[in-house]
């Protein structure tokens, strides 16, 4: 079944139904799975057992254990690929097209990411000016 099949006929979060035998790794508040869509061959998830949709949302204790599978799998995959990316995606669906309504992190073994942007248009780089043009606004935005 194709990915875009797939989400059509969910109707529930599947992060937050995994059975046992899908489980790599856990502990009080994690799980490490694979993607069952995956990128890659190998491509791992990291998922809170309870249903969050951002990273804000996370006790302290819940950040501290997703780091700790975060680690194990990337240990464990860098035993058999050189380079792993780190994805973080949030949940809200609904708002800016996710698939999953659930926060998790990608371990994704050996995935080239660089010249396309989110349209598949090739990425230009900023010049000096644009870069600080963009850092201030930014700054300007982000003030509390």
């Amino acid at each position: 079944m194709l990915y875009t099949e797939y989400l059509k006929k969910m109707y529930q979060c599947p992060f937050c139904y995994l059975e046992k035998q899908e489980i790599i790794k856990e502990n009080k508040n994690a799980i490490l799975t694979i993607a069952r869509a995956p990128y890659t061959k190998d491509h791992l998830l990291v998922i809170p057992k309870k249903h969050k949709i951002k990273l804000n949302s996370l006790s302290k204790k819940e950040k501290e254990n997703i780091e700790g599978l975060i680690y194990y799998g990337m240990k464990k995959l860098h035993k058999y690929y050189k380079n792993v990316t780190i994805l973080y995606r949030e949940g809200n669906k609904k708002e800016v097209a996710k698939s999953v309504d659930h926060l998790h992190y990608h371990l994704i073994p050996d995935i080239k990411i660089g010249s396309k942007d989110k349209n598949c248009k090739n990425r230009k780089i900023f010049s000096k000016e644009e870069s600080i043009l963009t850092v201030n606004e930014l700054k300007k935005r982000f003030r509390d």
